[in-house]
């Protein structure tokens, strides 16, 4: 699935029911924009930005776990298993699914294949806000913890691994020339 193919449905489903999610998605892409002229793998992390919480969908739903249920919605139509691997893992999955009880059909369905550009849809979906805009991971984080207040998995999973999601993102950013809660490269003064 090319980019214009996973922009377009992901319009489909989610534009409509969930005009929020979808300015999330969209935010998430030019995110990944930003460093696709230097990424070998520019054409799938866009794609995958697009794609990343499909499984909130309607039509998509199935065990509410999105991750899951986003990575079933896009092999059932034949997508790239590239993409539904990376919407699959993406955003702490592995553990997020363990501590939901999730792991088994995660792992069995979607064993996560180290070699695809996790780290990178990751970055972007945590500095990109639920509107779509560019943020510091401070300010997606605790949006995350506001909107997730009655869900234990993922508190659990935030206190656990707080301080390796902000190294993350500091350390993509610094890769990417770009300063603490950029939304483009640095230039020189």
């Amino acid at each position: 699935m090319d980019v214009s193919e996973a922009k377009e449905l992901a319009r489909k489903t989610l534009a409509d029911d969930l005009p929020r999610r979808w300015a999330h998605v969209q935010g998430v892409a030019s995110r990944a924009e930003l460093f696709a002229p230097s990424h070998r793998q520019a054409d799938l992390i866009i794609a995958a930005a697009y794609l990343h919480d499909i499984g909130y969908a309607a039509a998509a739903l199935d065990t509410g776990f999105h991750q899951i249920d986003g990575g079933r919605f896009l092999r059932e139509r034949g997508c790239d298993e590239a993409v539904v691997n990376l919407v699959a893992n993406h955003s702490g999955a592995p553990t997020l699914a363990r501590l939901s009880g999730l792991s088994g059909i995660l792992e069995t369905e979607f064993p996560k294949v180290e070699l695809l550009p996790h780290r990178e849809l990751h970055f972007c979906d945590l500095t990109t806000s639920l509107d779509g805009i560019h943020v510091s991971i401070d300010e997606r984080l605790l949006d995350i913890r506001r909107r997730h207040q009655s869900n234990p998995a993922m508190l659990q999973f935030l206190a656990t691994n707080e301080a390796d999601l902000r190294l993350m993102v500091e350390r993509f950013q610094q890769q990417l020339g770009l300063t603490k809660g950029a939304s483009a490269p640095t230039t020189p003064a």
